[in-house]
This record gives structure tokens, sequence and C-alpha cells, in this order.
């Protein structure tokens, strides 16, 4: 009977929860803006991450949300580069969300009880795409207050 069931390592990324979702390799500003902004993010990813395994998507997605809104504060070049990555990393997440369950919410099997999860997570993604379109035309503008352009007029 001991030979029928055993234990192993069959997904690494439930596992290793200690092992920052993001991580920068190189950064023009040595890290001294987006440091504490991906800390916390990564942090979300944490937190998010075990609400979801223990089926409690509403407040996984919040978590999700509410990350994302802490990247849109790195709006100067070349932070906005990172915070690009950053939004796009979160909404892929809250997509796999809403992948997850419409599975469970449709077909044979499907139970009705994540459908208000599902709702949010529609929801949620309409707005992070909204903000992603405004973030968007915001950084094509020219940045007047941009800290290169101030540090080039102080030593003018």
């Amino acid at each position: 009977m001991k030979r029928l069931f055993s234990l192993s390592e069959s997904d690494s990324e439930y596992l290793n929860i200690e092992q920052d979702k993001i991580e920068l390799v190189s950064c023009p500003r040595k890290e001294m803006i987006c440091k504490e902004h991906l800390s916390v993010v990564n942090e979300c990813y944490v937190i998010s991450e075990q609400h979801r395994r223990d089926k409690n998507f509403q407040l996984s997605i919040e978590i999700l949300k509410n990350a994302f809104y802490k990247t849109t504060e790195l709006s100067e070049p070349p932070c906005s580069k990172c915070s690009v990555l950053f939004r796009s990393t979160i909404t892929e997440s809250v997509e796999r969300i809403q992948d997850e369950l419409e599975k469970m919410t449709t077909g044979i099997f499907g139970s009705k009880r994540y459908l208000s999860s599902l709702l949010l997570a529609n929801n949620v993604l309409k707005e992070l795409e909204n903000v992603s379109l405004c973030n968007t035309v915001q950084l094509n503008r020219p940045k007047e207050r941009s800290i290169e352009n101030y540090l080039k007029k102080r030593v003018s």
C-alpha cells in the first residue's frame, strides 16, 4: 500500500514562493527609483498566488489590480519601460486567473459558484486595458518635466 501513494515536486511555481516573479537584470538608474515598486509588486504576486491557490479569486484579483496601479507611479523614462513590463506581466496573471475561472464555470461540471469572480476578472481586465492605453498616450507625449531635462537645465 505504501507504494501506491508518493509525493513529488510537480509544479515548481507553487513550491518556490521565495523567488521573485520579476527581477531586474540591469537598470540605468541603479534601481534607485523602481526598487520599492518592484518589491511591492513581487510581494503582491506572492500574496495573490496564495489566495488563488486557496480559491479566493476575488482577493487575488484585487491584489494584482493594486500592484498594477503601483506600477503606474513609474512614469519617468527609463523607468516607464520597466513599468510597461510590470503591467503586462500583471495583466497576463489576471488573464490566467480569468481562463481558470472560465474553465471552472463552464462545461458539464461547471459551477456557478465562481461566476462573480469571473465577472470581476473580466471587469478588472477591461479597467487595466483602459489604464494601459491612457499611459501609452502619456508616454508618447514629450516630457518637459523629466529628470533628464531637469538635470540638463541645471547644468546649463
